[in-house]
C-alpha cells in the first residue's frame, strides 16, 4: 500500500496565498475523483527550489530559504499552510 501520492508544482508562485489550496486545486482538476474533494490537503513531504533568500511561511513559521533549496522528509512536519512573501520562480514537490 502507498503511502502517499507525489505532487508538483514549476512556475511562479503567488504571493501571500496558501500554495497548498493551489496544489489541491491543481490535483482535482487532474484526478476529479480524488479524495481530496471532501478533505483538507496536508502535506507530508515537500522539497522547494527557489531564489536564494527567499521567505516562505510554513505553518505560520517564518523561514528564509537562504541557499534557495529546501526540503522537509516525510512525517517531519504535517504541512497544512505554504505561504511565499512573494511572487518567485519555484520548482516544488510534495507528497501528501
Amino acid at each position: 500500500m502507498a503511502n502517499g501520492v507525489l505532487g508538483s508544482f514549476n512556475g511562479t508562485v503567488t504571493a501571500n496565498v496558501n500554495m497548498l489550496d493551489v496544489f489541491k486545486s491543481r490535483e482535482l482538476e487532474e484526478h476529479p475523483n480524488s479524495t481530496l474533494q471532501f478533505s483538507k490537503l496536508t502535506l507530508k513531504k515537500i522539497g522547494i527550489q527557489c531564489d536564494p533568500g527567499t521567505e516562505v511561511e510554513i505553518n505560520g513559521s517564518k523561514i528564509p530559504i537562504v541557499s534557495g533549496v529546501f526540503e522537509l522528509g516525510y512525517g517531519q512536519v504535517k504541512i497544512t499552510s505554504l505561504v511565499f512573501k512573494s511572487a518567485v520562480p519555484a520548482n516544488i514537490y510534495y507528497m501528501y
